[in-house]
């Protein structure tokens, strides 16, 4: 055995022994002790065989060799220390193998302004737990602060008085199983006398490919663009009246896709909306809410949602929106986006939402005032077919933002205990409504469809400010003449026209401060009357004008 090996092999066995246990301190110093003799006896041999080496080059030595005596078998203790290294490298590779095993099954676990995300080591599972809280104060002005009586002046009051509340109180639950099939739990504890708005959002999508998913639960149904836009990510604190004319949220069925521009892949994006990509579509079918409706998703018709009859009451509702200048050249047009949608259904005696102002939440169309002239003293009910179409834009140009849209909702209305003939039974009532909006960035960051994202979060001492966008928008709703026909006038307004300012301060990704005014007139729906009955006269008025200053604290993640 030469030296080097001698030496490599001792050294090994030491390093070994030193990762012994303490428990195996006391057989680690005797197996020492037993290799430093080996060692001397090893080295006493060696200089043997440099002697012997010296005489052979003397020529002191025969010409034939003597023959080597045959080695000795390896004495007792030498067997018993190798048992003992052969016995802890074994140890040493179990333990390896439990090691490797148990940490291939930890998942990873992140914080951050994204939520909190769990993902499992092979990426094929995750939990995303995430919330949003809305604080808001509402101040009526003008005329508005005083309390309006509707038994002297026909028409109701606000849904004042001045107040702060709590407008959203959300807890998110969203991610992945098996990579593919995408799902969302939403409840919000911010309304809980209003059971369908305790679970806003509960549904699975199945995102096997991009270009083909399916989408189950209860969701947004793909119809107006500015609905389907997240809920801390609008521009203002409160939708338009384009908004009222499409349903809020509904139970049922979707089928989805999503196409990119030649050479690029499109991505996944679960859920009713997308706007990633260069082509998307949505088709699917669901209960049936009704304008500004929300179903309760359990199979119980309440009053704003529908019965569960497929035949008569299911909606049908499609959208397709395109991005055509993606991946071009025309940087400055990539953000920009155009689409249409529409929905058709065959109500069976559904209930009418009341029409509300935005902020102000004021009601100013109400189907249980009925005309005295029709002689209908039931409910007014959609009864027969229904269609909406909502042509819709927008386009985000750096910190410039623009949105609109357009929508015509047809509806047929049925006057409850009216005679079957009577001529104000079945009337087609078609209401219209539009919105624009435009909003500009000052501190300079990209305006975006899904919110603004600051250069630099708020810290004053550091002389960052965060970023801050402006904003105005014009919203009207228009309704159907031939309603009147079964409404009282004076309690109902035949149009809303709201004029909308806002300023938006992103204190970081998470939470900001909006501050929004509006002010919003009304054709009709103030008067008085005379008479009873088939000769009764209507003395209509405008309705006062209403102005409203609103902010809201907000934190989303």
């Amino acid at each position: 055995m030469k030296p080097l090996q001698r030496t490599a092999l001792a050294s090994v066995i030491n390093l070994i022994l030193l990762g012994m246990s303490s428990a195996q301190a006391a057989d680690t110093q005797a197996l020492e002790k037993r290799i430093k003799e080996l060692e001397s006896r090893l080295a006493k041999m060696d200089q043997l065989e440099r002697r012997l080496e010296k005489l052979d080059q003397a020529g002191l030595l025969s010409a034939k060799p003597l023959a080597l005596a045959t080695p000795a078998a390896p004495s007792p203790e030498v067997e018993k220390l190798n048992r003992k290294v052969n016995t802890l490298e074994r140890k040493l590779e179990v333990q390896d193998e439990v090691t490797t095993g148990t940490l291939s099954k930890i998942p990873n676990f992140e914080a951050g302004a994204d939520g909190f995300r769990v993902t499992s080591t092979d990426k094929k599972h995750q939990l995303r737990i995430g919330g949003t809280l809305q604080t808001d104060y509402r101040t009526f002005l003008g005329s508005n602060a005083n309390v309006w009586t509707p038994a002297s002046t026909g028409y109701y009051a606000p849904a004042g008085p001045d107040s702060i509340f709590l407008r959203q109180g959300r807890i998110i639950l969203d991610g992945y199983v098996y990579n593919d099939l995408y799902f969302k739990i939403m409840a919000d504890f911010a309304q809980t006398s209003n059971t369908a708005n305790l679970l806003p959002d509960a549904y699975l999508d199945y995102n096997y490919h991009p270009a083909a998913s399916l989408l189950v639960g209860k969701f947004k149904p793909s119809i107006s663009l500015e609905r389907l836009q997240g809920d801390a990510d609008t521009v203002f604190l409160e939708r338009s009246f384009a908004s009222n004319l499409a349903p809020n949220r509904d139970a049922g069925i979707q089928i989805h896709g999503a196409f990119s521009a030649p050479g690029y892949k499109a991505e996944r994006a679960a859920g009713p909306i997308d706007s990633k990509n260069t082509f998307t579509y949505q088709v699917g079918i669901t209960d049936g809410t009704g304008d500004s409706g929300n179903s309760y998703g359990n199979g119980v018709p309440p009053n704003n949602s529908t019965s569960t009859s497929f035949a008569s009451d299911k909606e049908f509702d499609g959208r397709v929106f395109a991005q055509p200048f993606q991946h071009t050249r025309f940087s400055w047009l990539e953000g920009l986006g155009l689409g249409i949608a529409g929905s058709f259904s065959d109500p069976n005696h559904q209930a009418i939402n009341a029409q509300r102002t935005l902020l102000g939440q004021s009601q100013f169309i109400d189907y249980t005032s009925t005309n005295a002239t029709a002689g209908t003293t039931g409910t007014i009910t959609a009864n027969g077919p229904a269609h909406r179409i909502y042509p819709q834009a927008f386009w985000y140009a750096g910190p410039f933002g623009l949105m609109g849209e357009y929508v015509a909702s047809t509806q047929t209305l049925n006057g409850g205990s009216l005679a079957a003939n009577s001529k104000y039974n079945n009337i087609s009532q078609t209401n219209k409504a539009a919105q624009f909006q435009v909003s500009y960035v000052v501190t300079g960051e990209d305006n975006s469809f899904t919110g603004i994202k600051p250069m630099r979060s708020f810290d004053p001492l550091k002389g960052s400010w965060g970023a801050l966008q402006l904003a105005a928008r014009w919203s009207e709703l228009t309704i159907d003449s031939d309603t009147f026909k079964l409404l009282d006038p004076t309690k109902s307004a035949s149009k809303a026209t709201a004029g909308t300012f806002g300023a938006n301060w992103f204190l970081n990704k998470n939470a900001l401060i909006r501050l929004d005014y509006e002010n919003v007139s009304f054709n009709g729906g103030a008067g008085t009357k005379t008479g009873s009955g088939a000769s009764t006269l209507y003395h209509i008025t405008n309705r006062p004008t209403e102005q409203i200053f609103s902010t809201r604290f907000q934190l989303a993640f």
